[in-house]
Formats: C-alpha cells, sequence, structure tokens
C-alpha cells in the first residue's frame, strides 16, 4: 500500500484536484459572460460558426481587432461557462503537474515536499483559473511552452523547440502580452549557447523555429486583421490605449489621466484629432495615434513618467497577483464595497491615517458568508505578498552576492528573463495584478531552485 505522503505522486495530484475543485466551488457564483469582454468572443465565436458553415454571417461587419480571437473559439467549443471552466481548470493542472515532474525529473529536486507545498498553496493561481478570460488559457499555454524549451536547454533536441514554438504560437491567438518575448527568445539562446561554447555554429540557430512556427500561427489573425486595417498585425490594437492610461497610475499626475479604461482625457484626445465623437480607442488608427500621443508626453515630462514607474513599482509591490473574485468586487458584489475600495487606496498611498479612520468609523456589516469570502481573498492576498517578496528578496541577493551564478543554471536564467519582461510591463506600461499572475508558477520555479541549491549545497558541504 503506498504511503500516505506528498512525495507520493498520486497522493499529491489527488490534493491538486481537490484544491482546483474547491477553487472553482468558491468562485463559482461570482463567474459570468458579463465581464472580460466576454460579448466581443461571443461575436468571434458566431462569426467562427459561420465560417464553418461556409457563410459570413453579419456580425463580421461589428468585429474590431481588439481583442486577439483566440477565446472566441472556446466559446464556440464549449459554450457553457461550467464547461469552459472545467477546460481552463485541466489545462491549469496540467501545466502544474508538468511543472512538478520537470523539477523532480529533470532538476532532480532534493526538497520534494517544499515544492509540492507551494504548488498546494497557490490560492492566487488557482482563483486566476476560474474566471472567463484568455488569460487563463494564455498562461497555461506559456508555461508549457517555456518547459519546452527548459527541456532544449537541458537536452538540445529539436522536438522542445517544435512543441514550444506551437504552444507559443496557440497561445498568440489568446494574447499578445507576450509576442515581444517570444522574439527576443532566439536572441536569448543564442547568447547563452555562445556564453557557454564562445562559439556559435549553424545548427545554433535553429532556436528560429520558434518565431517561425510563432508567425505561421498568426497567418489567419493577420490575415483577418488585413482585412479589417488594411495591415497585417500580429497582436491586437489596445497597445495605445493601456500605455495612455498607464500613465493615469499616478495619482495627480501632470497630464490630468485617469487609469480607467473610460478615462476623459483620452476621449478628448482622439475627438481633438479625429473630429468625431464615436472614435473608438482600440481601432487601428487610434492605437497609432495613441502610441505617439504616449511617447510624446513622455518625452515632454520624463520626470512625471519615471514618478509614475516608481508609483507602479510600489503598486507591484502592495498588489502583485490576483486574489480573485469570491465576493464579487467585480461588481461591487459585496457590503461596503466603497468603503472597501476606499481603504486600498488609502493603502497604497500610504495614508495610514485615512486607513485608521476608515476602518474606525465605518459601520461594517458583513454576512458570515461574506466574511468567508474576505478572509479567503485576505489569505489569497498574504501568499501573494509571501510569494512574490521572498523571490524579490532571493533574487536580489543572489545578484549582489554571488552575481557569476546565475549563469550557472540556464533554467534561472531564462526565468529571470521572463520575470523581468512581465515586471518590465508592469513598471513602465500599466500594473494589473492578473499580468503577473499569469508567471505566478515561474516564481515558484524560482524559489524551489534557489533553495533546492540553497539547502543541498549546504548538506554536500557539510558531508
Amino acid at each position: 500500500m503506498s504511503k500516505i505522503s506528498l512525495k507520493n505522486n498520486y497522493y499529491f495530484y489527488f490534493l491538486l484536484i481537490i484544491a482546483l475543485f474547491l477553487s472553482s466551488i468558491i468562485s463559482y457564483e461570482n463567474i459570468s459572460f458579463d465581464l472580460y469582454f466576454n460579448n466581443k468572443y461571443k461575436d468571434y465565436s458566431d462569426y467562427f460558426k459561420g465560417l464553418l458553415m461556409g457563410k459570413r454571417v453579419l456580425v463580421y461587419n461589428d468585429l474590431g481587432t481588439f481583442p486577439i480571437w483566440g477565446y472566441g473559439l472556446i466559446h464556440l467549443l464549449f459554450k457553457s461557462k461550467l464547461n469552459i471552466l472545467i477546460f481552463q481548470q485541466l489545462l491549469n493542472f496540467i501545466a502544474i503537474v508538468r511543472v512538478d515532474q520537470f523539477l523532480i525529473k529533470v532538476k532532480k529536486i532534493k526538497h520534494l515536499k517544499l515544492s509540492r507545498v507551494l504548488l498546494l498553496f497557490s490560492l492566487p493561481y488557482f482563483f486566476f483559473h476560474t474566471q472567463m478570460w484568455p488569460k487563463s488559457i494564455s498562461s497555461s499555454l506559456l508555461i508549457l511552452g517555456v518547459l519546452q524549451i527548459f527541456y532544449y536547454l537541458e537536452n538540445n533536441k529539436i522536438l522542445n523547440l517544435v512543441f514550444a514554438g506551437i504552444l507559443l504560437g496557440l497561445l498568440s491567438n489568446f494574447r499578445s502580452d507576450y509576442l515581444f518575448f517570444i522574439f527576443i527568445l532566439p536572441l536569448f539562446l543564442l547568447f547563452l549557447e555562445f556564453y557557454q561554447k564562445k562559439t556559435l555554429q549553424l545548427n545554433s540557430f535553429k532556436v528560429l523555429i520558434i518565431p517561425g512556427l510563432v508567425l505561421l500561427f498568426l497567418i489567419p489573425w493577420s490575415n483577418y486583421t488585413y482585412s479589417k486595417t488594411n495591415h497585417y498585425l500580429l497582436n491586437s490594437t489596445n497597445t495605445g490605449h493601456v500605455l495612455f492610461i498607464g500613465l493615469g497610475q499616478l495619482p495627480n499626475n501632470i497630464w490630468g489621466i485617469t487609469p480607467f479604461d473610460d478615462d476623459s482625457k483620452m476621449r478628448h484626445t482622439l475627438i481633438n484629432e479625429f473630429k468625431h465623437d464615436s472614435v473608438s480607442t482600440v481601432s487601428y488608427q487610434s492605437n497609432e495615434f495613441l502610441k505617439k500621443e504616449f511617447l510624446r508626453l513622455v518625452l515632454n515630462n520624463p520626470l512625471e513618467w519615471i514618478k509614475k514607474c516608481f508609483y507602479s513599482f510600489r503598486l507591484l509591490l502592495l498588489d502583485p497577483f490576483y486574489v480573485g473574485n469570491v465576493g464579487d468586487f467585480q461588481k461591487n458584489g459585496i457590503s461596503n464595497i466603497n468603503e472597501i475600495r476606499a481603504l486600498e487606496e488609502a493603502v497604497y498611498k500610504f495614508d495610514f491615517h485615512v486607513s485608521y479612520k476608515i476602518v474606525t468609523e465605518t459601520n461594517w456589516s458583513f454576512s458570515t458568508k461574506e466574511i468567508f469570502q474576505i478572509l479567503i481573498t485576505i489569505l489569497t492576498k498574504l501568499i501573494g505578498l509571501a510569494i512574490f517578496i521572498t523571490t524579490v528578496i532571493t533574487i536580489s541577493l543572489t545578484i549582489l552576492k554571488y552575481p557569476k551564478s546565475i549563469f550557472s543554471d540556464s533554467t534561472l536564467l531564462l526565468s529571470y528573463l521572463l520575470l523581468a519582461y512581465q515586471l518590465s510591463i508592469s513598471v513602465f506600461a500599466f500594473h494589473m495584478p492578473v499580468y503577473n499572475s499569469s508567471i505566478y508558477l515561474i516564481y515558484l520555479i524560482i524559489l524551489t531552485l534557489f533553495f533546492n541549491k540553497l539547502f543541498f549545497n549546504q548538506e554536500k558541504n557539510d558531508n
């Protein structure tokens, strides 16, 4: 009879399934298609259905180039929120198990219990996968794709590059966030090989398979965007929108911008440029204009932008990961929501006087159910903060004390690169906890490998 232990694979998988199931049940009441542009994905679904039936449906005329269309296919295939939730958590389960197997079989970690405890208590990541959004699927595809690159770094097999290209190509039809990262990957892999071997051979350039396959998978999207804009696009047209309102994350900024999708300054700027009231902020023309306007505002006020970046970094430190929507916070469906948001804003501004005043003067009135939801949310927040802060300290100490060791483990080095890429988006463009949650498992990989080296090396020294 197998011993009941975290070292037992089946016992760990069983506990992982229970954790995913519970996070889904707790969130299920507040999962809906009314958030995160699901109406647009439903339109894409109808468009795909029309293509399968051999006709172009009228909804095509209303489709734009934002958001990118991948999640529309999920709507077409699974239809109900329950089916989509099951699919997302199944893909999430596969990604977590593959990470676990990689750490055990390839990296030969000695402290298996630590790794699996971190995975089992990944509440920010479990809740992240409960919402009806493409971020869930893109995150799982990203992790699975990066794992294939990890394997390639270990065994130099071309098949891993092919699998990575396929997974990242699929990912690029769900989210555009990592497109630039995908195209700098070959440069990173070539640099790493040159650093390790002091030479590059013709065979080294097989890493170009990755961007090649990604471009292949994006041909349908680029043809579709050409039909809409007369330009072949690889991503969606909301970059300028995000960059512009990202400037508004600095309170009382000199530009008068707010960090909201309906920011009045952005609206008035577009109206003045295009001379009509109904201009979309995510059309091709608006996207190009807003990117230029963002650059102009930054160059005209570089110190203000630096202040914005420091403030975004503070937001990142205080709110690094998604905390779930178990209390229906997105639709303001919990008691005292205004006071909760005011308290959160005061804490982020380090205004503890106002925070204390809100806590002591508010007539808090929560039901038993809401108290449970808030406690779960606070626990999720604390877990996320612990993981993020521990990772930041770990990497900082490594860089300061053992800078040469950064290049000693290719897996860690690529993990650092991905981490730096994601944090750069949060700091320099727009910080949202959900963006950083996409790579939550990368944080766990870094921590696991770091502590494995720390304790295992210590054991070897003691011996």
